[in-house]
């Protein structure tokens, strides 16, 4: 073979292998309660260091009284009239859902009055200066609470999260190896009636 045509290619595999680049791609299953709450949702999504992450909806369960009690409730509901939206919560996803969607959206009042426990409520509303604590709290604090919120909720079932139950409340705890990069790192849950409500974040 002539001397040039091995130089195109050379330049040719020099090129294709230049061109290419290794591309990460994760195959996840979308957990049933992500369409529980409703609206569009993205098929994929590309993390900050350019993995792809590809979604595909969850298998249907077999019906049970839980799957059946679940999805006999409404867990976004909107006023026609009034515009005003509630919140249910009968898992805990859906807490930890719901408090970041009011997060992304610095809806305050509608977690106040739709997400946090009774016993919360109370306490914010009992002060001087009434919800101004509350708001501040949120706001200040909302990129940190974030984190850990999608932290807790990516963590369960990968043993980075330790879940403790007492009474009517259930604690989620990061374990030691997690804990030291997160500035909240627990997150109680209470249960009223048949719903669940955020009791505190800490």
């Amino acid at each position: 073979m002539p001397l040039v045509c091995h130089a195109f290619l050379l330049l040719l595999l020099l090129g294709t292998v230049s061109g290419c680049a290794t591309q990460k791609i994760e195959y996840r299953t979308r957990p049933s309660w992500h369409n529980a709450m409703g609206g569009s949702l993205p098929p994929e999504s590309v993390r900050a260091d350019g993995t792809i992450v590809k979604y595909s909806n969850a298998a249907k369960p077999k019906s049970s009284a839980l799957n059946q009690y679940v999805n006999s409730i409404q867990l976004v509901e909107t006023d026609k009239n009034t515009g005003e939206t509630t919140l249910r919560a009968v898992l805990p996803s859906h807490i930890f859902t719901q408090t970041l969607t009011c997060l992304r959206d610095r809806d305050w009042e509608l977690l106040f009055n739709h997400v946090i426990s009774k016993k919360t409520q109370s306490y914010y509303a009992s002060l001087d200066d009434e919800l101004e604590t509350f708001n501040t709290f949120f706001l200040e604090n909302r990129t940190n609470l974030a984190k850990t919120l999608q932290r807790m909720m990516s963590g369960t079932n990968s043993g980075d999260v330790y879940v403790s139950t007492q009474k009517n409340k259930t604690v989620y705890t990061f374990t030691k190896n997690v804990r030291t990069s997160y500035v909240f790192t627990s997150v109680t849950l209470v249960q009223e009636g048949p719903l669940l409500k955020l009791h505190s974040i800490d």
